[in-house]
């Protein structure tokens, strides 16, 4: 009787330690969907992360050089063709609120020339628009961006109001609305 008692204590010892260490070993593993909020809840907090990129004659750019507008902070490249059929309804956008609003258009590209045919062909060197290349895709990295088109709505203080994932229509009747009522908020 005794050894059945010792052998049942040794099999609850062992079962309770496997289910602890499962426990312990699912929980040290990086989960991508706490990291991905916990970086979200960051920008929302604290502020979108600074960066400097090049745009395409090599001037530098440095995010909070524009601090005190409104951005779309829009993460793209030349081959996605979401991407392509956004674009251009980001530029309306931007042209409308003259000024009011700045489009900061980081290409994840592989090559500068693919950037500058794209650019051509929708003349997008626009007033209040930055093109950047992002070849390493650091940026791109440090925002939690994994897919493109993303695309981040970020207050006059730099902190994360919204991201987009996939194509949005920038230029429509409620989107003006909505971007007008990010224009008007006063900076705390």
């Amino acid at each position: 009787m005794k050894s059945h008692l010792k052998a049942g204590i040794l099999i609850f010892i062992l079962a309770v330690s496997s289910v602890s260490t499962w426990i312990w070993y699912k929980n040290s593993r990086p989960n991508p969907q706490l990291q991905e909020i916990n970086l979200l809840d960051s920008m929302e907090k604290v502020g979108v992360p600074n960066f400097k990129l090049e745009h395409l004659d090599g001037t530098e750019f440095e995010l909070n050089s524009v601090k005190g507008k409104v951005l779309i902070i829009n993460f793209w490249a030349s081959w996605c063709d979401p991407c392509v059929r956004e674009f251009p309804s980001m530029l309306k956008l931007v042209e409308h609120f003259k000024g009011e609003i700045k489009l900061i258009a980081v290409s994840s590209d592989f090559s500068k020339k693919d950037i500058e045919v794209f650019v051509k062909a929708f003349e997008g060197n626009k007033d209040n628009v930055e093109l950047l290349w992002d070849k390493d895709a650091k940026v791109s990295k440090s925002y939690g961006t994994t897919k493109l088109p993303e695309s981040y709505l970020v207050g006059r203080d730099l902190k994360l109001i919204r991201k987009i994932i996939g194509i949005e229509e920038w230029y429509n009747k409620s989107a003006k609305e909505y971007m007008q009522t990010l224009v008007d908020q006063k900076v705390e």
